[in-house]
């Protein structure tokens, strides 16, 4: 990851954890009450609703699952790299393939002299 990524990265989790925390606090600037003749009943919008603490939490392992699995994802990429690499080294040791097929791409793409 390029720097210009990470300095993006974390510019992004800074807001996401500052939007977290303010949802979570609760508001300093009390509503206006009117007076009315009819009694008013507490309704709690969505917005209010979405900030409970296990909503956030729920936003975490989610967070967390897709972490896991692209974790997997790369785990198993780079050991099938690995494989690979592996499995040719040994077939080029008692063949000489790989040397005689880079002989060959050099040929057909007029590299070297």
């Amino acid at each position: 990851m390029s720097k210009k990524d990470k300095s993006k990265f974390r510019k992004r989790i800074k807001a996401q954890i500052s939007k977290e925390i303010s949802q979570t606090q609760p508001n300093p600037v009390a509503p206006q009450i009117k007076k009315s003749s009819q009694p008013q009943t507490a309704v709690l919008s969505d917005k209010m609703s979405s900030t409970t603490p296990e909503a956030s939490i729920a936003t975490k392992n989610e967070a967390l699952d897709y972490t896991k699995k692209d974790l997997k994802k790369s785990a198993i990429i780079i050991g099938s790299m690995i494989i690979l690499l592996v499995a040719l080294s040994i077939v080029d040791n008692k063949t000489g393939i790989l040397l005689r097929a880079g002989n060959q791409i050099f040929k057909v793409l007029h590299i070297g002299s």
